[in-house]
């Protein structure tokens, strides 16, 4: 049975904008979020809850959303937890049908799910650099492609693309990664472009380091290093930053300390920042830290 979910959306006109843009003033909706099982998925969905939002959880661990769901339902959130497997296409056709029938609609598309192994690229088969870019970037394209429909007869909805600061910076040993987050900030940019008239927006969020949660996060409990608060971001701010984009409706939210868009913009203007950036920093020692890590575990 579908569950019975209030329709409290409104539309509004920016009397701002010459171009008659269509605003969409979001209240509250059902927002579906990817990779919502763990790292940062439960900080964003904890955040879209707290704004008011019912929410679809989708994510490899069963276990994981179920228990996410239901304190979520404890406190007060619709929730309903679809597990997948997104580097499957099926699973992705099958979760886009499931959500629109169990919640009758989807208004916001987290494609949060995302990750990479951190190995030497001439050390992997194709096969793993073709898994890295379904999950970071194809399946968050298919999402889209398949409920944008949708959002757009309703001319309502919103895409967040959960991004990294990895598809501009260089970081080692991330070829197949940077190069899917790279083209998902120039996805979200034209599906902007091409749909914001129509009622439909997007909006990119990206990550510079994170701590408490995520893939950094993880790589630091790995090494047993520490993960420090000064140049890094708590999860928390991801889920903040989310919400502000789509009631903002920002086309680009950079979640890193200090000035993190002047940070990007520059690295764009020169890109022999990042390289420099990464010794300075000691990224590149830490990624070979990593590597070697990798190897030694895979004996």
């Amino acid at each position: 049975k579908s569950l019975e979910l209030p329709i409290i959306w409104s539309q509004e006109r920016d009397e701002r904008s010459s171009s008659g843009v269509e605003e969409v003033a979001k209240t509250a909706g059902v927002a579906l979020v990817t990779g919502a099982s763990r790292g940062i998925g439960p900080f964003i969905a904890r955040s879209l809850a707290e704004a008011g939002y019912s929410l679809v959880l989708t994510g490899r661990s069963a276990s994981e959303l179920e228990a996410l769901a239901d304190d979520l339902k404890a406190k007060g959130t619709t929730a309903v937890a679809l597990p997948a497997d997104l580097t499957v296409t099926e699973d992705v056709e099958t979760l886009a049908r499931t959500a629109e029938r169990e919640v009758s609609r989807v208004d916001v598309l987290v494609n949060n799910a995302g990750g990479d192994p951190q190995r030497e690229f001439d050390d992997m088969t194709w096969a793993e650099n073709d898994a890295i870019f379904q999950l970071n970037v194809i399946a968050p394209m298919r999402l889209t492609h398949l409920l944008l429909p949708g959002m757009l007869e309703r001319r309502r909805g919103h895409i967040v693309n959960i991004s990294s600061i990895a598809g501009r910076v260089g970081f080692p040993y991330t070829e197949a990664y940077a190069a899917a987050k790279d083209g998902l900030m120039g996805f979200t940019r034209v599906l902007r472009n091409d749909y914001r008239s129509r009622g439909v927006s997007a909006s990119v969020v990206v990550l510079g380091a994170i701590r408490d949660a995520g893939q950094g996060q993880r790589i630091a409990d790995q090494l047993g290093m520490k993960m420090p608060a000064m140049g890094t971001s708590p999860a928390k701010a991801v889920g903040k930053a989310v919400v502000a984009a789509i009631e903002k409706d920002r086309a680009e939210i950079v979640v890193m300390p200090g000035p993190g868009r002047l940070i990007k913009a520059l690295m764009d203007l020169l890109p022999s920042m990042g390289p420099a950036m990464n010794q300075a920093t000691g990224a590149n020692a830490t990624m070979r830290s990593v590597i070697e890590f990798r190897r030694r575990s895979r004996g």
